[in-house]
Formats: structure tokens, C-alpha cells, sequence
């Protein structure tokens, strides 16, 4: 796979993409440094990692883990507005409180474009309705810039586990309620809610087992510590074909190209389960039209790139392609669909956990 960097030095520079009518030659945006908020910690760790709870060793499961998409993103967003403004575009990492803590710093931000959130599913539809006191209201709070990417999720088992599809998991788990554990990337993350929709439409009873990254959980997979997780499709490619776990069904709507042998859940007996995680460059509420009109065509012109989009697609991430409007249907959509399982599985004093 191509490196991210080598790519972007040969997308030759944009030129400057419109002119919008009423924006003063005095007054050009940007008119200072553009601040890209990334509310995630630094992850990609290189190997299997060790806890305290494993007993033998492990051989390394990859050579290299996935790069962290969160990041991948955000330069991608990065080098899309730099070329055409004289002044620093700068990723700010600050994480915490499963990113309701960066959320909030943008919220509270002068609306004028010039400070920008990354943010996903998690942060705008998850985290508002599973967390007890998150400050910030998605849709009164922001405004979406762009979409960026989906990704579709993958129902793991581990190598021991004795089905070999989703119908046979669920006839299984019928007769052992509480007895089988799954694992996510914490409290809240799509994967989480995932294995809370297949509970809900399988009426099995399962066991959470929260870790701190996706990278984590799959270690646990890996060791036995945990029997099924709903992960990432960028996670999971690097490590196929693997001696300790399996893919058992995807989370999309149609059959992944990546693994087209590997069936839907609603193929699986579960019409209507489809869920996938997103990215997009969210501003504060008011931040003036002029300034997310110039941001969304500089990621547009960056996304038209062949380069690009295959470089994405490489990653298990499928370029989004929906207008801004029709994402912020979505999300919309969104949030009234997922408030009922989501309110449903929240601890009862659970507060976003301060992973930074």
C-alpha cells in the first residue's frame, strides 16, 4: 500500500477552486491559522500487546497494525486546505472523555472557520445519548463541513469458537445467556452498539468487555480473553487471514469487495441490521457559510483524486460520497434511530470515560 505521504506530494497543488460572491478582498478567508481538532488519543501500536492477564506467548499477529484512521483523516483534511491559504493548518490533538472533551472545545469555539472538529458517529450520534452529562448537542452545537469516509464493521469470532456463522452464533448464545463476552473499543463506540443491536434483534444475552482502543479488543480476541467483537473493517484487513480469529459476517448493507466471501447479517437472518461508523469536518454553529463553502471545496478537490480515494479504500474506508446535505439527513436520521438502543445500554451513572 502506498504510503499517505508519498500521495499527497504527488497531488499537484490546488489552485484556488471558487469565488463567492459578497467575500471582500480585505476580509479573505482564512484569515489566520486553521486549527483541526483530533479528539482521539495517538494509538497504532506495532505488535501484540501483553496484559497482566496473559499466561504464555503469543506470536505477532501482523508486521504492522493498521494506521490510525482518526489521523489519517485529519492530515488528509490537513494538506486539502494548506495549499491555498499562506497561513499554518494545524492538527490539535486533544483527546478525553471518548472525545466529548475535544467536541466541547470546538462547540465553544468562535464560529468563524477557523477552528474545525474531527469527529465521528461516536461523537455526534453515540456519545450524546449513551453518556450521562455530555455538554455539547450535535445538532444545536455544529455544523458539518464535509463528509469524509464510512466504514462498515465485521463480527469477529475467535478461532476456537465453535460456529461458523452469524445463524449458527445465535441459535448458540440462545441457550448460554450471559455466558459469552464481546468486546468493543470502549463504552459507547460503534462496535458497542453493534453487539447491543445484535442482542436486541437475536434476543441473546451477552457480556461487554470494554477496552481502551480497537487494537486492544483484538488483542483479547486474539487471547481468549474475549469470544466475539464487532470491529472495524480497517482494523481487521491487515490481520486476514489469521490463526486466532475469523469473521463471521459484515455489518453493511451488501457484501464487502474487500471480503466478498464473508455474508451480511441480513443475509445472515437479520434483515435490517446494517450499521457503519463515519467521519466528517464539523465547525461551531453560525460559522459563516463563506468559510465552510471554501473548506468543503478544498476537500472536494482533494477527494476528486484517484490517489486519494484508492488510497482510502486500501484502508477498508469507503470515500463518502453523499452531498453535505444528504449527511446531515443522515445523522439526523441517526440520532432518532439509535436513542432508543442506546439510552437502553447505558450504564446508569456512566460519564465518557477520560481516555486521554
Amino acid at each position: 500500500m502506498s504510503d499517505l505521504n508519498s500521495i499527497l506530494r504527488s497531488i499537484p497543488i490546488l489552485a484556488a477552486l471558487m469565488v463567492y460572491a459578497g467575500v471582500a478582498a480585505s476580509d479573505p478567508f482564512p484569515a489566520r491559522t486553521v486549527r483541526i481538532v483530533v479528539p482521539y488519543p495517538i494509538s497504532g501500536p506495532t505488535d501484540i500487546r501483553g496484559t497482566s492477564r496473559m499466561s504464555r506467548s503469543y506470536r505477532l499477529m501482523a508486521p504492522h497494525a493498521p494506521p490510525a484512521i482518526s489521523d489519517t483523516l485529519a492530515r488528509i483534511a490537513q494538506q486539502a486546505i494548506q495549499p491555498d491559504t499562506p497561513h499554518p493548518v494545524e492538527l490539535v490533538r486533544q483527546p478525553g472523555g471518548a472525545t466529548t472533551r475535544g467536541a466541547l472545545a470546538v462547540a465553544r469555539a468562535a464560529a468563524d472557520g477557523h477552528t474545525l472538529l474531527l469527529a465521528s458517529n461516536a461523537t455526534m450520534v453515540i456519545n450524546p445519548h449513551y453518556f450521562h452529562g455530555v455538554e455539547y448537542d450535535p445538532v444545536r452545537d455544529f455544523h458539518l463541513v464535509a463528509p469524509l469516509a464510512t466504514m462498515p464493521f465485521v463480527l469477529m469470532a475467535g478461532a476456537a469458537f465453535p460456529v461458523d456463522d452469524a445463524r449458527g452464533l445465535a441459535a448458540w448464545l440462545k441457550v448460554r445467556p450471559g455466558e459469552i463476552n464481546f468486546a468493543s473499543s470502549g463504552d459507547g463506540s460503534t462496535g458497542h452498539l453493534a453487539g447491543e443491536l445484535f442482542q436486541r434483534m437475536t434476543k441473546v444475552s451477552l457480556v461487554h468487555v470494554s477496552y481502551n482502543s480497537g487494537v486492544s479488543a483484538l488483542n483479547g480476541l486474539a487471547t481468549r480473553q474475549v469470544s466475539l467483537m464487532f470491529a472495524a473493517l480497517p482494523l481487521t484487513l491487515i490481520y486476514f487471514p489469521s490463526e486466532h480469529f475469523r469473521p463471521l459476517a459484515v455489518t453493511s448493507a451488501r457484501r464487502l469487495e474487500r471480503l466478498p466471501e464473508v455474508p451480511t447479517l441480513a443475509e445472515s437472518g437479520l434483515p435490517g441490521f446494517e450499521i457503519e461508523g463515519w467521519y466528517g469536518l464539523f465547525a461551531p454553529a453560525g460559522t459563516p457559510a463563506v468559510a465552510t463553502a471554501w473548506l468543503r471545496a478544498q476537500i472536494s478537490a482533494l477527494y476528486g483524486s484517484t490517489a486519494i480515494r484508492s488510497y482510502l479504500l486500501g484502508l477498508g474506508l469507503e470515500p463518502a460520497t453523499m452531498t453535505t446535505g444528504e449527511f446531515a439527513t443522515r445523522i439526523n436520521t441517526e440520532l432518532d434511530k439509535w436513542a432508543p438502543v442506546l439510552r437502553e445500554s447505558r450504564l446508569p451513572t456512566g460519564r465518557p470515560r477520560d481516555e486521554g
